[in-house]
């Protein structure tokens, strides 16, 4: 399944991805200096920020922050579709050296992405390749020690939360041996619209409401330039009297702002603009936006 996009920025997701058939696509250093050395140059193109990784032998941990929104899945179809390239022509192969799509996880804030980090750090030894997080190169753990890995990783975020290099290494050797029940999931984890989450469940709420569905993308990559929310809105200005401050303020307000509300949501769905969009200028959620929106549209399909 296609993997759903998020277009918020900021976000922050767990990347993970098997060869295919679960074949090695780390079988030399080579292989893994050449990856890095592509997620260097890719990610800093996509202003996708490398919080943490992990490379093993046939599976690989990305710790990532996409900074600008709605960019992380090209910039992994390119790192992974040249990586594959070379791969081949490495070895003298064909055909797919990734198993399906990549599976990005979103990742909470604070607590979560701490956990997140110490999971990835500590696969290698969980594996039994290594004895401590920091016997092994492959990973961004001695970037996080005070050291350098090879390649540059934002490591700010999360030693600030731990409180430094120090108090990192005493929580990651605390953490080892705590492991997901599912190798590809970080620790609690839970489903929104077939995308893992890794947070509380306030935040897989938010995370809800931010997930955009295809057909969404595919009407907003077909909608004619110029249609745009604020239009939509100056519309209904308009046609009710109701002011963009009163359609745009999340409590219920009164019958006729609900009225208003509702043909925002019908007109603007007409115009193609994914239910995502709408419901953060709304600041409801995506429910709230397509079911009144679908109710008006019933009463009257020629409207608009």
């Amino acid at each position: 399944m296609r993997p759903h996009r998020i277009r918020a920025p900021g976000c922050i997701f767990h990347v993970t991805s098997r060869g295919n058939n679960r074949q090695d696509i780390f079988q030399t250093d080579e292989d893994k200096l050449d990856y890095l050395g592509r997620i260097a140059k890719i990610f800093s193109a996509g202003r996708i920020r490398l919080l943490a990784y992990c490379l093993m032998t046939n599976h690989l941990h990305l710790l990532v922050q996409d900074t600008v929104g709605g960019a992380l899945r090209d910039a992994i179809r390119r790192l992974h579709g040249a990586y594959a390239q070379a791969w081949n022509r490495r070895y003298g192969r064909s055909g797919h050296v990734f198993g399906e799509r990549y599976h990005p996880e979103v990742v909470e804030n604070e607590a979560h992405l701490v956990v997140g980090s110490f999971y990835i750090h500590n696969n290698s030894p969980e594996a039994g390749m290594v004895k401590r997080a920091q016997d092994y190169r492959w990973s961004s753990v001695h970037s996080y020690l005070g050291g350098s890995s090879d390649i540059p990783v934002s490591t700010d975020l999360i030693l600030d939360l731990c409180g430094g290099p120090e108090r990192y290494a005493e929580l990651l050797e605390e953490s080892a041996g705590a492991v997901s029940e599912t190798p590809e999931r970080l620790p609690d984890t839970a489903k929104v619209r077939d995308m893992w989450v890794a947070g509380s469940e306030r935040f897989r709420e938010r995370v809800e409401s931010m997930v955009e569905r295809r057909s969404d993308r595919r009407r907003r990559e077909l909608r004619p330039e110029g249609l745009t929310l604020d239009a939509v809105l100056e519309n209904v200005r308009e046609q009710t009297g109701a002011s963009r401050d009163a359609i745009c303020n999340p409590s219920r307000g009164s019958r006729h702002i609900s009225a208003a509300r509702a043909l925002f949501c019908m007109l603007a769905r007409r115009e193609g603009i994914p239910a995502v969009e709408i419901s953060q200028t709304l600041g409801r959620s995506t429910s709230a936006v397509v079911h009144p929106a679908e109710r008006l549209s019933r009463k009257s399909p020629g409207r608009g």
